[in-house]
């Protein structure tokens, strides 16, 4: 899929309608054009001995889509310290915003494919323009994700992927079930908790693990993140709850989901 197949979507669609734009209190993907509001930030991965460049808006008071945030780098030192949880697995991350964790799947840590995804269609824009940025191409969109390279390469795509059960399903058609869904940093209203965790449960295989961040808790408190998991079958174990070892950036846990075992 390309930016010419994305729908005019926005992330205020979660809760509103787009004929209401002009009553939204705030766009918090609304982004200006113009090249000088952006930056490029390196990442270093000296362990892969790899440099990932990534960019983002300078200012983001109006944009949450197009700026790095902290879930997004706890998440890829978590995935750095389990690359095991990545390498030669499908992985699919979703409100991907910069696309820092997917990219990281992609370069550093041997995925078997990866897409990057998000909802809005002006965050798709510079998702495609940072995967580019790194050297990396697309695949075609008639590229059978049913099967594997058989090269040892990385399959990348960036679709589009709005939230929700008929979404999703839609997008399973053309890219199948995923061994690995990965959320950082897009829950910031309550009522984006159903339709991503409906969408999760749509495309992640059953044996899945689905690694979550919830950054904004007194936004989306935890326990109605967990009821909500619940009810489409998914719990976490306190006993994978991973913390990073910075004392500020412990706030922002990973949860690792998987399905309910049926007894």
């Amino acid at each position: 899929m390309n930016q010419d197949d994305d729908s005019n979507w926005r992330e205020y669609n979660v809760h509103g309608s787009a004929d209401d734009e002009e009553h939204q209190p705030i766009d918090i993907f609304a982004s200006t054009s113009t090249d000088d509001v952006y930056e490029t930030i390196q990442y270093n991965i000296d362990e892969f001995n790899l440099s990932i460049n990534i960019r983002s808006e300078k200012d983001y008071d109006k944009s949450t889509g197009m700026s790095i945030w902290t879930g997004s780098e706890v998440m890829c030192t978590y995935l750095r310290r389990h690359p095991d949880v990545i390498h030669n697995k499908k992985v699919l991350e979703i409100g991907a915003g910069c696309g820092l964790c997917g990219l990281v799947c992609s370069m550093a840590l041997e995925a078997a494919s990866v897409l990057i995804t998000d909802g809005d269609h002006q965050v798709m824009k510079n998702l495609r323009y940072n995967a580019e940025l790194n050297g990396l191409s697309l695949a075609d969109t008639t590229y059978n994700y049913s099967s594997t390279a058989t090269d040892g390469r990385t399959i990348l795509s960036c679709p589009q992927l709005i939230w929700g059960k008929n979404h999703a399903i839609k997008f399973a058609e053309q890219y199948g079930k995923q061994d690995v869904i990965i959320a950082t940093d897009c829950l910031y209203i309550s009522q984006s908790v159903y339709p991503l965790f409906e969408t999760a449960n749509e495309l992640l295989d059953k044996a899945g693990i689905f690694l979550f961040i919830n950054s904004y808790p007194w936004a989306c408190p935890t326990e109605k993140v967990q009821d909500i998991a619940n009810e489409f079958g998914f719990v976490s174990s306190d006993d994978e709850l991973w913390y990073h070892d910075d004392d500020e950036r412990r706030k922002n846990p990973v949860h690792v989901f998987r399905r309910r075992k049926e007894v």
